[in-house]
């Protein structure tokens, strides 16, 4: 294995590598639709490998030629130019090749016609590289940046083949023309090949292999697709691989050891002593007072931004579950419009919205020129996925782990410019940025310095529009402005507050479960007890979202999930059946609904509350109540009920005379 680190070199020009790759690359490189001129540098460690890095593979000719690359870059640096470049240049060689062995055959003469008659056929019976990317957003990414380079190459096609779109409409695009370049997620492009043997046949032919973001494949479970997809292809060394990664762990070296050539090109363009994170990007976490303040504390962040970054603000806040995701999406397009200082564009993108909606919020929040967009997502836009301007990242709890942080934080300051990353953590979330964060050059931010920050902020904005009113109204982003910024946070707290009085419990107590699931398994994490996770996230549903009490979880669902510490039953804050599942399937306005649900939610209880008293006997038989009356839905339960407990005394149903479980259980 040779290692190279080049990480002190100087920033080389793209105009340098003229010799080196075809004049229609470095065309739409340096000119349309790029417009390039120096190379980052992870970009300086592997273009000047070629051409000799993208020569067809010659069992005589191919011995001592840098073939396979593991190279170790941080996220944002370019990394997506530096495989798709070798990958054309050696699709365009190959294609050649074709062309020459062609007029071999002919015995050496001259015949144009057969020479492009044979590389017409090669380039449409063949694959030139496969890019595996583990989510939808990358790969979409990284085939979009393959058609831009190809811009200017006669013929090229670019093909995707990622979950969550039509897979019979990606075969049919496939078999149409060529397949110079295919992008693919891990398990469409498993099920292709093992599933449709005659596209199978044709992606075989691909004698180029990347893996991207390697490390986050393998974070999200996806080596057994990986050692399935690997075996398809040719052996090395006529398969050419190249795996790239942000961190090079133990399991990374391994996966190396297994696809790579034993005498592989090390490129690490990470200093040894650099943080994970870009080091001008400013990191602040702030451990909030109460559960109660994390929503008001989310708003003054954007506003802070918005007012510090006056017609260019672009903030991205992930959340860590989808539930939890569509409800703070929800409260930001209701609250945006009367709290933050500025008009705001809000998008959302979570695993339950369709992939065609995912894709284009992704590109409308990414063309976005307003000055005040705000996007509301989950990890599905955490890893690869490029947001040019995006000023600020806020992070709503704890991530799934110190990668995914570093993977959050790099949506920011790309390309050299500026942005900041803030993290928001509930007391019983603190410990996370000691165990995970220690590494990190994390520094705390308080919650009362970001309200007097955001005070003077304000205040400064309304001053100068109404010592120069012209001053502040001169672009079109500035005219977002409101006219009295200082005035609308000072509403801030009213407007949460009124705002929550009108959600749906079912929606909260669908959070909390989803939140539930998430922390529980990271109690060793924070070291926190899970009872006091419990506990805390109950809280979380009264004091943050405004519920009366706290929601009710069963034994079962506790028991699924793990169970408490000490084994014992939860405080039954609220006793109710449990009604539907905790999916979303209707659009946001069921987070905000009107009178009637909130009354329906108060006749619920009754409800709940009147046939429990029944069930225990403290009601007369025959009863024809609005609540409990036998043509009523509760009414049909105790019947049921009833008929339940006269089946049990039957022993052929298995349950002995005493068994006394209620109905609710």
């Amino acid at each position: 294995m040779v290692e190279d680190s080049p990480e002190d070199s100087p920033r080389l020009e793209f105009s340098s590598l003229r010799t080196k790759i075809s004049p229609d690359t470095l065309r739409a490189i340096t000119d349309r639709p790029f417009k390039h001129t120096h190379m980052s540098t992870v970009q300086a460690a592997v273009l000047p490998l070629l051409p000799d890095l993208a020569r067809p593979y010659n069992k005589d000719e191919s011995q001592g030629l840098p073939r396979d690359l593991l190279v170790k870059a941080k996220t944002g640096t370019g990394k997506t130019l530096g495989f798709l470049v070798p990958a054309i240049e050696a699709r365009t060689k190959a294609i050649d090749k074709a062309g020459v062995d062609a007029l071999e055959g002919t015995g050496g003469r001259p015949d144009a016609r057969v020479v492009e008659n044979a590389k017409r056929s090669f380039a449409r019976k063949t694959v030139g590289t496969v890019v595996i990317s583990p989510t939808r957003e990358l790969a979409t990414q990284i085939a979009t940046e393959a058609t831009k380079l190809t811009h200017w190459h006669k013929g090229f096609e670019v093909k995707l083949f990622t979950g969550g779109s039509s897979k019979r409409f990606q075969l049919r695009e496939f078999q149409r023309g060529r397949n110079d370049i295919v992008v693919a997620t891990p398990g469409r492009i498993r099920d292709v090949l093992e599933n449709e043997p005659d596209v199978a046949q044709v992606l075989k032919t691909a004698t180029h292999l990347v893996l991207d973001e390697a490390d986050t494949l393998l974070d999200m479970g996806f080596r057994p697709d990986i050692d399935a997809i690997v075996d398809f292809f040719p052996k090395t060394p006529i398969r050419q691989t190249f795996l790239f990664s942000a961190t090079v762990s133990p399991a990374i070296r391994q996966i190396a050891r297994e696809v790579l050539d034993k005498d592989h090109v090390f490129i690490d363009v990470v200093p040894k002593d650099s943080s994970p994170v870009h080091a001008h990007i400013p990191q602040h976490f702030t451990v909030l007072p109460s559960a109660k303040d994390q929503l008001p504390h989310l708003f003054r962040l954007i506003a802070h931004d918005q007012l510090s970054n006056t017609g260019n603000s672009k903030v991205m806040v992930f959340l860590n579950t989808t539930k939890q995701t569509q409800l703070f999406a929800t409260l930001l397009r209701q609250l945006s419009k009367s709290t933050l200082p500025s008009w705001s564009q809000i998008y959302e993108i979570h695993s339950k919205r369709t992939q065609t909606a995912r894709t284009a919020a992704s590109d409308a929040f990414r063309r976005d020129r307003s000055g005040a967009a705000i996007l509301v997502t989950s990890d599905v836009s955490a890893r690869g996925v490029d947001y040019p301007g995006v000023t600020r990242v806020i992070q709503v709890g704890i991530p799934a782990s110190t990668e995914q942080y570093v993977h959050r934080v790099g949506r920011t300051g790309r390309a050299g410019k500026g942005g900041r990353a803030d993290l928001l953590l509930l007391p019983f979330e603190q410990d996370f940025v000691r165990y995970q964060l220690s590494d990190v050059p994390i520094k705390q931010f308080s919650h009362d310095t970001l309200l007097n920050d955001v005070t003077a902020l304000a205040e400064n904005l309304d001053g100068a529009k109404e010592a120069e009113p012209s001053s502040n109204v001169s672009t079109s982003k500035a005219r977002r402005l409101r006219d009295k910024p200082s005035t609308t946070l000072a509403n801030l707290d009213t407007e949460i507050s009124g705002l929550l009085d009108q959600v749906d419990r079912e929606a909260i107590e669908e959070v909390f479960v989803s939140l539930l699931g998430y922390y529980l398994i990271k109690a060793e994490d924070i070291r926190v007890k899970r009872r006091s996770i419990f506990e805390a996230l109950q809280a979380w549903t009264t004091e943050a979202c405004g519920l009366p009490k706290a929601p009710f979880v069963s034994d079962a669902l506790l028991a699924r999930l793990g169970g408490l510490d000490d084994g014992s039953p939860p405080h039954r804050a609220q006793r109710r059946p449990q009604r539907g599942n905790f999916g979303l399937k209707l659009p946001a306005t069921r987070y905000v609904n009107s009178e009637r649900n909130r009354s329906r939610n108060e006749r619920t209880d009754r409800e709940v509350a009147f046939s429990r008293q029944r069930w225990e006997g403290n009601e007369h038989d025959g009863s024809r109540s609005r609540w409990t009356g036998r043509d009523s839905r509760f009414g049909r339960d105790l019947e049921r009920a009833r008929h339940v407990d006269e089946r049990r005394k039957s022993s052929r149903y298995g349950w002995s005379r005493n068994d006394d479980r209620a109905p609710w259980s």
